[in-house]
């Protein structure tokens, strides 16, 4: 088999886990260019459906229009700034911001003010909402906060398609099972590391997910983004370790129709926030949130079977969850999440030593080597600029 990752090294200097200002170059020129997660189709089926979000420093919303197109807007009227939208509902045929009831076709253009001809000079021409880019695929809608992005859709998601997953949010195969949030004092960069570091999994993992040393798991590079696979078993890859099967369905979590076996990847990291999760029991997403360049919450949403909480009940939680709130130890939890924020937190506190040095990547697909391609991606987004911020 070749190897996708061969001979990996460190390109990010340890500043770019701390400094402020390389935070800021990540905000100006990576997260506000980048694709992601939104909501699904389902979700924005009918015409005047919309969800809002916030990602990042951007307030936005995607919409049904009248024509049956998808558009996604920055949740700002141009009156005064106020939100336009919240939440998500249907506004039906015009979308009206509550401050000044400024009315808005869902194409975005200003159809109409109150006191128009007495209060107002100007036309309503250059006053559409603005836009942002959006695009859907596999059921799930995407947004860039970019009108016109440096990478399509079609270009950021590569062959994704050589890794397809049959799970659907249309057939009632599945139901939404609820959200959890992580709060995590990391930088960003350090919690997506960690998770395509295929080396660690069979240590820190061993209880939760099985020996997957690196010659149990691949991970195959999609463009800038990378999918894993377990490959414990004999035949073609899957999506689930053989632990982490057992423990399922030992607890009784609900297998979907036709997935006794899976042979799609258990993890999909979308460069650089989204990360999906498809299985046999159900379907993830987590969404990255940098806070600050050492506080990162991720937001899971779920999926399952009808009638099971899935692989992770997300139900009942309502704050987010943070290690010191733990009544055991991280490793007594038997939740991976939970052993890898511990760690995260663990690296974050010794990159501030001045001895802190990163040490030879381990080789291989299974192992170490996403890291290099992951960090590549983040200075091809950087370019020069990061000249001025190391």
């Amino acid at each position: 088999m070749a190897n996708e990752f061969a001979k990996p090294v460190q390109l990010l200097p340890k500043e770019a886990y701390l400094s402020d200002k390389w935070f800021e170059a990540e905000n100006e020129l990576l997260f506000s260019r980048s694709w992601t997660y939104a909501c699904t189709e389902v979700e924005v089926a009918n015409p005047g459906d919309f969800v809002s979000f916030v990602f990042m420093d951007y307030p936005m919303f995607v919409v049904r229009g009248t024509d049956g197109n998808l558009r996604a807007f920055h949740n700002i009227c141009r009156h005064r700034g106020c939100e336009v939208v919240e939440d998500r509902g249907n506004c039906g045929s015009t979308l009206m911001c509550p401050y000044h009831r400024w009315t808005y076709e869902l194409s975005g253009e200003l159809r109409s003010r109150p006191n128009e001809e007495s209060c107002f000079e100007d036309g309503k021409d250059s006053l559409a909402l603005k836009a942002a880019a959006v695009g859907t695929s596999a059921g799930i809608v995407y947004v860039n906060p970019a009108e016109d992005p440096p990478e399509s859709l079609g270009s950021w998601l590569a062959n994704m398609e050589e890794h397809a997953w049959p799970h659907r949010f249309d057939d009632g195969s599945m139901e939404y099972a609820g959200e959890i949030v992580y709060e995590m004092h990391c930088n960003w960069k350090v919690f997506y590391e960690n998770a395509i570091d295929g080396y660690h999994l069979g240590y820190l993992h061993d209880n939760t997910l099985g020996k997957l040393y690196p010659d149990r798991n691949i991970w195959k590079p999609v463009g800038r983004n990378v999918v894993w696979y377990s490959t414990e078993r004999d035949g073609p890859p899957q999506s689930n370790s053989i632990l982490s099967a057992d423990i399922s369905d030992g607890y009784g979590a609900t297998r979907l129709a036709g997935h006794n076996e899976a042979f799609y990847p258990g993890v999909v990291m979308l460069f650089p926030l989204t990360i999906l999760s498809p299985s046999p029991w159900g379907f993830y997403v987590s969404t990255l949130e940098p806070a600050t360049p050492d506080i990162t919450y991720m937001r899971t949403k779920g999926w399952a079977p009808v009638g099971s909480a899935g692989r992770f009940d997300l139900s009942g939680v309502d704050k987010p969850i943070k290690l010191e709130d733990l009544e055991e130890h991280p490793l007594e939890s038997g939740n991976f999440q939970i052993e890898d924020m511990w760690i995260v937190e663990k690296i974050q506190r010794a990159l501030k030593s001045p001895k802190f040095e990163i040490g030879p990547l381990a080789n291989g697909d299974g192992a170490e080597g996403p890291i290099m391609h992951f960090q590549q991606s983040v200075l091809d987004y950087l370019g020069a600029d990061v000249g001025e911020v190391v």
